[in-house]
């Protein structure tokens, strides 16, 4: 018998959407908010903050409250309010690029033994480099994305000329190692690529709505049986529910190994996502509200100021686990495991030179270099 509570009445709003635009100066943070309340509730405590705090246009709208004190106010009494009923998804847009860019350039030559590069957090070792080198701004690095984030976004194969051009004798060491793999590669890149060609899903491939959405659903579900899900309306969603319908009375728990915890892929929707005005619906502007009061803690770009302390410290307990931001940690050379994933980066190019398997023996390969490692760790000067 399930402990779970029965059922959530859900509602989602965002703040930062750039759609696939993910190198945006002006939005460097994606930020997708849920939170767990009844229409009647939400309904009354949005007219009771209207009239409190005398906002105009009879909607809560984070873009313009977060301009000045008053505003702030407001969406810090909502936090206050709905505390421990909430959920946010954090994406930093650069390092969701560099996380797309592991998925679909080292992804599909790995394919048949991807949980093996996932388990040593291979996928974390390549897409914080990437990100570290994009963040340092090496006009090569820029390209590359730039290149990439254009493909991802139009579907035009022949935008991989920049990424595929070769090494420069200027690019940092792991770049030309990344750069050479997918050249040597390519092949198997541009067949996964060409698959997403003239499909929704390949339209909306860099938007970060489904992929928060689908998270947040996932850790709603390990505490309710049946969800109720409202979300304001947006492309991405209009275009492509199918993977949300084929929740639809959805009873069985899958999981997904996500580096330190196993990530729910499952819940019980009680009925397809209900796609509304935020005007009618007002759930959906308290969602508005924490969305934006997270992306405005979390934007680096933003100036510090009491609010943004107090609502990032709140992060602690109402982020969601698989949130998308950097950690340079797992380039750290002094921890064996980041040892082993550079020591499997020049494996994988080697074998890419010489044209044999990538993933042949890589398990006995994996467990081999651990044992070397914990025999003789490597010491650095």
């Amino acid at each position: 018998m399930s402990n779970n509570k029965k059922l959530a009445t859900l509602y989602f709003d965002e703040s930062g959407f750039t759609g696939n635009d993910l190198l945006s100066p002006n939005q460097t943070v994606f930020s997708y908010a849920s939170v767990e309340s009844s229409q009647e509730e939400s309904e009354n405590f949005v007219k009771y903050l209207l009239n409190k705090y005398h906002v105009q246009n009879g909607e809560i709208k984070s873009s313009k409250l977060l301009r000045g004190n008053k505003g702030k106010r407001l969406i810090d009494e909502v936090l206050e309010h709905y505390e421990g009923r909430f959920k946010v998804m954090i994406c930093h847009k650069k390092f969701a690029l560099s996380a797309k860019f592991f998925e679909y350039i080292f992804e599909p030559a790995l394919s048949r033994s991807n949980s093996l590069f996932y388990g040593v957090n291979f996928h974390m070792f390549i897409s914080n480099m990437l990100y570290l080198e994009l963040f340092l701004k090496h006009q090569n690095a820029e390209d590359i994305f730039s290149d990439f984030a254009q493909l991802m976004r139009e579907g035009k194969l022949e935008e991989l000329k920049v990424l595929f051009k070769g090494s420069n004798e200027d690019e940092p060491t792991f770049l030309k190692l990344i750069t050479e793999f997918a050249i040597l590669n390519k092949e198997a890149v541009i067949s996964e690529l060409s698959t997403l060609e003239g499909t929704m899903t390949g339209k909306w491939i860099l938007d970060l709505t489904n992929t928060s959405l689908f998270s947040l659903l996932g850790e709603w579900g390990e505490e309710y049986e049946e969800l109720v899900a409202y979300c304001d309306k947006s492309k991405p969603l209009d275009d492509d529910q199918d993977i949300f319908n084929a929740m639809v009375g959805r009873k069985d728990k899958v999981y997904m190994n996500y580096e330190d915890f196993k990530a729910p892929i499952t819940f019980n929707l009680k009925e397809p996502l209900n796609l509304v005005d935020s005007k009618e619906y007002y759930g959906i502007q308290i969602a508005d509200a924490i969305a934006g009061a997270f992306a405005y803690a979390f934007d680096d770009n933003k100036h510090e100021d009491k609010y943004k302390l107090k609502w990032k410290k709140m992060g602690e307990t109402h982020l969601s686990k698989t949130n998308l931001f950097p950690d340079i940690s797992y380039l750290n050379m002094a921890i064996p495991e980041v040892q082993l994933n550079t020591i499997l980066l020049r494996e994988l190019l080697n074998r890419s030179q010489k044209g044999t398997s990538l993933t042949e023996n890589m398990g006995s390969y994996i467990n081999f270099i651990k044992m070397q490692l914990e025999l003789e760790p490597i010491e650095l000067k």
